[in-house]
């Protein structure tokens, strides 16, 4: 066999073993962990199908993350039980994590017809005006980040717990500090509003970016072709309408320079 009829088989051999090996490491991540896309997308599915349980020594209930966002959390979390200060005492545990498509139409639903109070009561408003309320802090069912196994929330549902006079400040200015490294955002901050639509601030919401990034692009892509459809799903659901695209759509632009 001649030398040049050897080298071209070793480059042909090169090419065609190297090349889908590298494609396939570039390739995105199984968004969907083999369900339906739509289905993933709005959370009509049972944690225990796809995702992983992640429980902390804090939480009294069982939660569910990805498994990358899983594995992100407890390295974060271990990371900042080393660097904290010897004094502080305060851990990172989780309060919520996955909630599907019927818990979040039991908060929705609860709220929109007064039996979980909001800062005004909902007697004598108009669904509009009632669904304008819920939006302040909580997502419509199918809408909501938390369907999607990337979102949690930490230590507590106040603010304030997390501001200068609260146990939380250490915590927060840490992750400020430090969560993009792992992954990790705050996806509703007080940037996040698009032309003054989308949700009040969240210090304890995180997510993990270089997932829901994706999915955030997915599902807005779905809603626009017409393949989300909300509208008969929930009450308040026919005056919701474009709304849901705004609401989503509204994410803190740091969370997109995380890879």
């Amino acid at each position: 066999m001649s030398k040049l009829v050897f080298f071209s088989i070793l480059l042909l051999f090169l090419f065609c073993t190297d090349e889908p090996v590298q494609s396939q490491s570039k390739q995105d991540p199984n968004l969907y962990l083999g369900l339906d896309k739509i289905v993933y997308l709005t959370g009509k599915f049972n944690a225990s199908q796809v995702l992983s349980e992640t429980n902390l020594e804090e939480s009294s209930k069982d939660h569910y993350l990805r498994p990358e966002a899983r594995k992100a959390l407890f390295r974060m979390i271990d990371d900042f039980e080393e660097t904290k200060p010897s004094h502080y005492k305060q851990h990172i545990f989780l309060v919520s994590s996955f909630r599907n498509f019927n818990h979040q139409k039991g908060i929705w639903e609860s709220k929109y017809t007064g039996k979980k109070q909001m800062r005004v009561p909902v007697k004598g408003k108009t669904p509009s005006e009632i669904v304008s309320l819920i939006l302040e802090f909580s997502s419509a069912p199918g809408t909501s980040r938390h369907h999607w196994g990337t979102d949690f929330d930490l230590n507590s549902l106040e603010n304030s717990y997390f501001e200068k006079s609260g146990k939380g400040k250490v915590l927060y200015d840490w992750l400020i500090e430090n969560a993009a490294r792992y992954g990790f955002c705050q996806p509703y901050n007080e940037f996040s509003k698009r032309n003054f639509k989308g949700y009040q601030e969240e210090k304890w919401h995180w997510s993990y970016a270089p997932i829901s990034n994706q999915l955030t692009a997915e599902w807005v892509k779905s809603f626009k072709e017409g393949k989300i459809n909300l509208k008969d799903s929930f009450l308040g659901g026919d005056v919701l309408g474009e709304t849901a695209l705004d609401y989503v759509q509204s994410i803190n632009q740091d969370c997109y320079k995380i890879k």
